[in-house]
């Protein structure tokens, strides 16, 4: 079972934990990749590019915050392979590479002064990592990515566009689905088995 380094870290980047102790050259480049997107919210096309130069930035210090976080578990992850085979547990482990997208607007709908939709297509442009095997399906799934809808709103004719929904329609879907939900409160009904 392989585990992904989940980004609660990011709680103590907010604190200046870890820019004080990193000293990591990676670190402070994507910290600065971040400060430095431009943000653009004139027109709802150039909003939504901006979205994604900064959603890129984000994958970058999600990178960065993943290697931190795997430095300061060695000692557990040395502990938990003293305990098991690598059957059940290889550690956390972060991406081998950060993620590449590739994404192109293919239409933008201004429905009123205040609401605009602007569509995409997007395909996720990394490597698959080695011994990964994708099939024929898998592979026209990639080449062809998914549609994306960004719906925009702004306050009255002269404020600035901002994305309030995020719709995509996966390859397996045959509706469109909202992206960024609302989590609900955990209620701690089950027994998380990679905890176990």
């Amino acid at each position: 079972m392989k585990f992904y380094l989940a980004v609660p870290v990011i709680a103590f980047a907010l604190a200046g934990c870890i820019e004080k102790e990193a000293g990591d050259d990676g670190f402070a480049k994507a910290v600065s990749a971040v400060s430095e997107v431009k943000i653009n919210a004139e027109s709802p096309d150039m909003a939504v590019k901006s979205w994604w130069r900064l959603r890129d930035a984000e994958i970058a210090l999600d990178n960065e915050l993943c290697q931190y976080g795997l430095k300061r578990a060695k000692n557990y992850s040395q502990k938990v392979s003293e305990l098991s085979t690598e059957e059940i547990f290889t550690g956390p482990r972060c991406p081998k590479s950060v993620m590449t997208f590739d994404r192109k607007i293919t239409n933008v709908e201004v429905q009123s002064d205040t609401r605009a939709v602007v569509t995409a297509q997007i395909t996720n442009t990394t490597a698959p990592e080695d011994g990964a095997s994708l099939d024929y399906d898998d592979r026209k799934a990639k080449e062809q990515g998914d549609p994306f809808r960004y719906v925009l709103e702004r306050e009255g004719k002269e404020g600035k566009w901002k994305i309030s929904q995020v719709l995509n329609m996966p390859s397996y879907a045959r509706k469109w689905e909202e992206v960024f939900k609302q989590p609900a409160p955990l209620n701690n009904r089950w027994v998380y088995e990679n905890y176990q």
